[in-house]
């Protein structure tokens, strides 16, 4: 049975709260007051197997070292905590321990840097009745009463990573399946190691070890002089429209470092730049080129294409339709169909591409296998950049991404040839465009005819309607059967990393466009219904150099929940050099020009837009009420400024094509 655990460290004690899944847990402790080693070192003998959250970067090299020194005393368990907390967490890190790990930081990716999530940031996710930070400041002295309170902070942490065990359920039976070894890859590692493992079947060397010291490392083809876009463009990419023409020269004259340059290590292209460079254009930093196609802002990176309607709601009628066109497996596809490669794994590469592809197509959908050749598939791509991966080649990741937009351009290049066509958005993998009925045969023609060019399979489906804030975040109603494709900011169902704040607001908005509700209505039925507060709460992130002051004087840190009320406090967000209140404009609105402001609120005037912040923030802020401890009773909400949150994504501007 696998025990789920955590540790905290002071300079005078510390402990451990160790538990069988399912059954209550134990402490162990060492202080001046109690010196468990003998019964934690029996235990931790005893145990099959572990989970924890940071386990395998910190709580087990604690563990460990204590297992290496039973008879160790707080301050020796201190003085390893403080090594590992500024130390290298790769050194400190047991890649092969005593007692197998389970470890749900890894698994969800949330040591990469754009993933990052703390436990405390996940009890607000997971709705939990008690979001609690450590009572004490770590670093402390702690008393007898202080270790108590860090007894119970220690066990509440381990009653939440079991709670978020749970929710990773499907993770880890995904992972077992494949291969047990594999269980603390994240998402991207698991399809990465799964890649790795058919290359390797196949001959293919993906890493070597250094003969004197053992390390073994991944191969890669590290470009050092760099990447000219003019030589990783297919020859049979070219363009009609002027303005795409443009862009695909400007292109081709791009160079891309892949290091960074200084002194006498410069380049011919990089002109007289040094240091971190994205792409280099005639001696100039280049990040993006921009341009305007059918009236809609485009813009191409090094990493992917946007541009879209903005603002808009895109309505079908008796005569015109939306249509939606996705390349299937596009970053796959560009490599496979146009056989290119990561220089050092050779074109055996293509071929394994291709077999995880058809194999993926022909397994049951929502199977083991079938996750797994999905994960396969996608995070080839994305481990391509790293040099710390057997895929890392900057000039094949660039062919995708490069060639990728401009195959995107001219699917829409062809499509804009169709009469009475009109770009709705671009993005990495697909067009959606508004097209008169009496030409929509045309318009399957032409994508089919781009599709036979390319050798890229397309995808289409027709929308309803449409209401898009931006190429991220709209919302789309299949024409099929009224279901609902919900992105970004209009997504109520969040991913573990992201803030889970307030979804009644992306609700709200969704009924008010979707089924014509009242958002103030629906807002309200919400608060009434059991539990219905939760969807109220909302987070606020305090990291160790700021606090969230109230109006009572009461001082807060850390992770923080609350809702906005019309009985609560007003709040400040202090930082070492700046000072912010939350939420300063409330329900508050500025109408008016120059010299002659009015708030919409009390229809006061004011001289200045900067006096009538001043004025917004003093008389109209919203009022926050805290609910670090909450389970799920009604909440006095303040509908001012909920409906106001709905209202900023609700969209009732018509598009006209």
């Amino acid at each position: 049975m696998p025990h789920v655990y955590d540790t905290e460290a002071f300079p005078n004690f510390w402990s451990m709260c160790i538990k069988p899944v399912g059954q209550p847990g134990f402490f162990f402790e060492i202080s001046d007051r109690r010196r468990d080693n003998a019964a934690l070192w029996r235990y931790i003998s005893a145990c099959d197997s572990m989970i924890g959250f940071n386990n395998m970067g910190y709580d087990w090299p604690m563990v460990q070292h204590f297992m290496e020194h039973p008879d160790i005393d707080a301050a020796g368990m201190y003085a390893k905590n403080q090594e590992i907390i500024g130390g290298d967490r790769f050194r400190n890190t047991i890649w092969q321990p005593a007692v197998p790990q389970i470890d749900l930081f890894l698994i969800n990716h949330f040591n990469n840097r754009a993933k990052s999530t703390s436990l405390k940031k996940l009890q607000f996710n997971m709705r939990s009745r008690n979001v609690m930070d450590c009572p004490i400041p770590f670093g402390s002295y702690l008393n007898y009463d202080e270790m108590d309170l860090v007894l119970g902070y220690n066990a509440h942490d381990v009653t939440e990573t079991e709670g978020f065990w749970h929710k990773c359920q499907d993770k880890i039976a995904l992972r077992t399946a494949i291969n047990p070894d594999w269980i603390n890859q994240s998402d991207t590692g698991l399809g990465r190691k799964y890649f790795e493992r058919e290359l390797q079947a196949r001959g293919v060397e993906t890493h070597r070890r250094d003969p004197e010291t053992g390390r073994r490392s991944p191969l890669g083809t590290p470009r050092p002089d760099g990447v000219r876009l003019r030589d990783i463009i297919f020859p049979y990419i070219h363009f009609d429209r002027p303005e795409l023409a443009h862009s695909l020269d400007t292109f081709r004259k791009v160079w891309v470092p892949t290091q960074d340059f200084d002194g006498d290590d410069l380049p011919e292209e990089a002109g007289g730049l040094s240091g971190k460079v994205f792409g280099v254009l005639g001696g100039d930093v280049w990040r993006s080129h921009v341009f305007t196609l059918d009236g809609i802002e485009v813009t191409c990176g090094l990493g992917g294409i946007h541009g879209s309607r903005e603002r808009k709601l895109i309505e079908a009628d008796k005569h015109h339709s939306i249509e939606d066109l996705d390349v299937t497996s596009f970053y796959p596809n560009i490599a496979i169909r146009n056989r290119i490669y990561p220089a050092h794994l050779g074109p055996a590469f293509c071929e394994v591409y291709a077999e995880l592809l058809a194999r993926r197509l022909l397994s049951p959908k929502g199977s083991p296998e079938n996750l797994a050749l999905k994960l396969a598939l996608n995070s080839v791509f994305g481990s391509s950049g790293s040099a710390f991966t057997c895929f890392y080649d900057p000039a094949w990741m660039l062919a995708i991404t490069i060639n990728g937009q401009l195959l995107i351009l001219k699917l829409a290049e062809m499509l804009l040839t169709v009469p009475g066509v009109r770009l709705v958005q671009l993005n990495t993998d697909g067009v959606t465009v508004v097209c008169p009925n009496e030409h929509r045969e045309r318009l399957a023609a032409v994508a089919a005819e781009w599709s036979a060019r390319t050798l890229m399979p397309l995808e289409q489906a027709a929308y309803s309607r449409m209401w898009i804030r931006d190429v991220n975040n709209y919302l789309a109603e299949y024409s099929k059967d009224g279901k609902i494709k919900r992105k970004g900011a209009y997504n109520a169902e969040r991913e573990w990393h992201q803030n889970h704040s307030m979804p009644v607001v992306r609700q709200a908005a969704e009924a008010a466009m979707v089924r014509g509700e009242n958002p103030a209505d629906f807002i309200a039925a919400r608060a009434a219904q059991p539990a219905g507060g939760w969807d109220f709460m909302l987070r606020l992130d305090l990291t160790k150099a700021s606090k969230l002051v109230l109006n009572d004087g009461s001082e807060h840190r850390g992770i923080t929940r609350y809702y906005v009320s019309p009985t609560g406090h007003s709040a400040n967000k202090i930082m070492p050099k700046t000072v912010t209140r939350i939420h300063a404009k409330g329900h508050a609105d500025v109408i008016g020009k120059r010299g002659s402001w009015c708030c919409t609120a009390c229809w006061s005037f004011h001289k200045t837009k900067k006096e009538w912040e001043r004025h917004a923030e003093a008389e109209h802020s919203s009022k926050l009420r805290l609910a670090q401890q909450y389970n799920g009773d009604p909440v006095d909400y303040d509908p001012r400024f909920y409906v106001g949150e709905a209202e900023k994504l609700i969209i009732r501007d018509r598009f006209y094509p």
